[in-house]
């Protein structure tokens, strides 16, 4: 009898010992996010950095009533550096916020970390597909969220797993943010089989719609990784956070490529511009999508000396303010006020540029 009160007696100790165990410290969330409670020690330990690289085209293909252009495709290639822990401390949990400034997230895909990959694709867009070394349960979860202005790409550890290091998403990006409604000059009949030029009486031109950003600035991106570090030493966690900013797009990739014809006298920048004028149109910017179509335009002019085509009137105009933001679209009031008929000396100054430059 006196054993088997020993016994509880030792139990009940072992059992307040386990009661009375301090638990390793954790951070409170809030709303489903850490708090951030970082340490002065632990500010500035690991950086965040991103590189740009470009993809042949948008991430994916996307169905448009009236024929779209300007989506740009972007791989974002982001490094995770704990330059400043200890080879034992772990990232346990992150949140990687992507914000757009000068356009919009039109699609996210593909992305890839170390340890899975998620695809959009799939059935489940935010279900991460094992990659690495074919384990029945992935080392760690990944899901990403997705609108027109961030990206937030979430993701937690399982076991030991670290979250350091590099990984990728890639986007597409709409500089300017909403598209707007324009018009090019779309088939045409100009030449001959024979490299004659067509009649002004019976060339054909169609104008079609398209739409497309007004060409703005570069499109930035600012990144800020909030994460959770796992202290190897105490198992202490702490809520810390990181920054970093790159390009998305630079000016080169804005720019839409239109061309335009302009009129240009000897050794001067373009100071007029051609349009196509009919009663019931109004005027319409001669716009292109590509030099080869507005130069054949061009030389078709000046070859047959036309001053109508295809049941319009050709015109010049003065854009009396040239700004990359919006140099496309049909004249409004200010540009029709200096309208008028292309006159024959006018044929030899027409150059071709891109649209809205001089």
């Amino acid at each position: 009898m006196r054993s088997k009160v020993l016994g509880l007696a030792v139990a009940s100790l072992v059992f307040a010992g386990c009661a009375t165990e301090p638990v390793a410290r954790r951070p409170e969330f809030s709303a489903g996010y850490p708090v951030y409670d970082c340490p002065q020690h632990l500010e500035g330990q690991v950086r965040l950095a991103a590189d740009v690289y470009p993809l042949p085209g948008p991430v994916s293909s996307r169905a448009y009533s009236i024929r779209t252009v300007g989506e740009v495709g972007r791989r974002l290639a982001i490094g995770v550096d704990p330059a400043g822990l200890d080879r034992h401390d772990r990232i346990v949990w992150s949140a990687l916020s992507i914000a757009s400034y000068g356009g919009t997230f039109t699609q996210w895909a593909r992305l890839k970390t170390d340890h899975v990959l998620v695809d959009p694709g799939a059935s489940d867009a935010a279900l991460a597909s094992e990659v690495s070394n074919g384990a029945v349960s992935a080392p760690e979860i990944a899901t990403v969220k997705g609108s027109a202005g961030q990206i937030r790409v979430m993701r937690v550890a399982r076991g030991s797993t670290e979250l350091a290091g590099s990984h990728s998403i890639d986007v597409s990006v709409m500089p300017g943010g909403t598209v707007i409604d324009d018009t090019v000059l779309g088939e045409v009949r100009l030449w001959q089989a024979d490299g004659s030029a067509v009649q002004p009486a019976d060339a054909k031109i169609e104008l079609t719609p398209i739409r497309h950003p007004p060409g703005l600035d570069a499109v930035q991106a600012s990144l800020q990784l909030d994460y959770i570090v796992r202290l190897g030493a105490s198992g202490e966690e702490w809520a810390c956070s990181a920054e970093a900013r790159v390009t998305l797009l630079d000016q080169d990739a804005v720019r839409q490529a239109f061309w335009d014809l302009g009129l240009a006298p000897k050794n001067a920048g373009r100071r007029e511009w051609l349009a196509l004028h009919s009663s019931e149109t109004g005027a319409v910017r001669l716009t292109f999508d590509s030099p080869e179509a507005a130069n054949s335009f061009a030389a078709w002019l000046q070859t047959t000396r036309a001053t109508q085509v295809g049941g319009y009137n050709i015109g010049a105009f003065t854009q009396r303010q040239i700004t990359a933001t919006r140099p496309y679209g049909p004249l409004d009031a200010e540009a029709m006020q200096t309208y008028r008929p292309l006159r024959p000396q006018d044929l030899p100054t027409i150059t071709v540029g891109p649209v809205g430059e001089p």
